[in-house]
């Protein structure tokens, strides 16, 4: 019995050894089956990535400054009588601002006006008619004319008689003398016409000049826009150019953009650019206008400006606003779903379905995109399949089936 003991006690040495090395793992151990490879494949929803059309943009920060900002000053001194803006006033090109006092302006008007018909009358022009006369047919030269003609018939006859000797040597030279200063006379009649026709002229022009100062107590706006300050009161005088109110064209505007170097050479005129306010989702559109013809030297930076039309007055000029050029509208790039992409310690990746399992590709990503979308510069390639919603239960090398694209 003693026997039969040591011998199963013998055999059992072995059988224990064996199990005992098939319960551990090792460098010379035989590999055990990983779960991931066990059971059926997890559904997944997935869909191929593919080249489409990503425009290619330039995205900086810069100013939205007017086009045009006037100070409005008065053209003639004068007493402020109306003044209808005030701040923040939006006005349109030639409406009034302000009126000085216009009664000294009327009676200076009205002096001048007096001072045309006297000259007018002078020249023996009719109410209605033109300015233009011939000298020859006005009455002073006429009745000059006249008197040259009596002298030349005198002094003809007393050349006759002297020779005759009817007549003595004094009277013969007192007829000369008479026919020289009345030829004289003729031709001083005719100057005075062309100066008073040179005077005519002059005093149309302080006329206008005079209307004008009239006109210009209205003072009107140059152009459409709003009053950013108001630098008079009703009551004030108001000296020759003494300012008014400053006035901004709102619309367009300027944006003022420094693109860096190596980018330089992608922006053109014309080019769209899209206008987006600090701390606001609102876009504008506009276009690319002027660019500066050399680079900065101490940022290395290109200036451009942008020209925004604000029709709706919705931007205001001294604002910040990001702009965003687009260089190359036709640009070809990849795009996938914003949820598809994890992140983690700083990194970007994404997950694919590649011979039926689960695959980690590591992703620079872009801009986001419309549709809630993100723009993929390297990692993927067209046709890879991308797993929309990858959560925490996918793991590289697991089985995977696609249910929906």
């Amino acid at each position: 019995m003693c026997e039969n003991r040591r011998i199963m006690g013998s055999r059992s040495i072995p059988l224990l050894a064996v199990m005992l090395l098939a319960g551990c793992t090792g460098p010379y151990s035989s590999p055990t089956v990983s779960a991931k490879n066990e059971g059926k494949p997890i559904a997944v929803r997935a869909h191929p990535v593919a080249l489409e059309t990503i425009p290619e943009i330039i995205t900086a920060t810069g100013e939205l400054s007017a086009e045009d900002i006037a100070t409005i000053s008065a053209k003639v001194a004068g007493r402020v009588e109306k003044l209808n803006v005030d701040l923040g006033s939006v006005v349109e090109q030639g409406q009034i601002l302000a009126e000085l006092e216009k009664d000294d302006y009327t009676f200076r008007v009205k002096q001048a006006e007096a001072l045309v018909e006297q000259t007018r009358a002078h020249l023996g022009l009719l109410a209605g008619s033109g300015d233009q006369v011939d000298p020859l047919n006005t009455s002073t030269v006429r009745q000059a004319a006249a008197s040259l003609k009596e002298a030349r018939l005198i002094h003809k006859n007393s050349t006759e008689l002297f020779k005759q000797g009817v007549v003595s040597n004094v009277d013969f030279e007192r007829a000369g003398v008479a026919l020289q200063a009345a030829e004289a006379r003729h031709q001083a009649a005719i100057e005075d016409i062309y100066q008073s026709q040179a005077q005519l002229v002059e005093r149309r022009a302080s006329l206008a000049l005079a209307r004008q100062q009239l006109t210009d107590t209205v003072i009107r706006a140059p152009f459409r826009g709003a009053i950013t300050r108001r630098q008079a009161t009703v009551g004030e005088y108001l000296a020759v150019n003494a300012p008014v109110v400053l006035l901004v064209r709102q619309s367009p505007l300027r944006l003022r953009l420094e693109i860096p170097e190596r980018l330089a050479v992608k922006v053109r005129p014309g080019q769209r650019i899209d206008v987006r306010l600090e701390g606001s989702t609102m876009t504008y559109a506009g276009k690319v206008v002027r660019l500066s013809p050399s680079i900065e030297a101490q940022n290395r930076s290109l200036l451009i400006e942008g020209q925004i039309p604000n029709e709706d007055n919705a931007l205001r000029a001294g604002s910040f606003a990001q702009g965003t050029v687009t260089v190359d509208a036709q640009a070809r790039g990849i795009a996938a779903p914003v949820r598809s992409v994890m992140s983690f310690a700083g990194v970007d990746r994404v997950f694919i379905v590649e011979r039926n399992a689960v695959a980690e590709r590591i992703v620079k990503l872009g801009r986001r995109l419309p549709g809630d979308r993100v723009e993929i510069l390297s990692g993927l390639k067209p046709g890879d399949m991308v797993i929309a919603e990858p959560g925490d239960r996918l793991s590289t090398g697991q089985a995977v089936e696609v249910t929906r694209y």
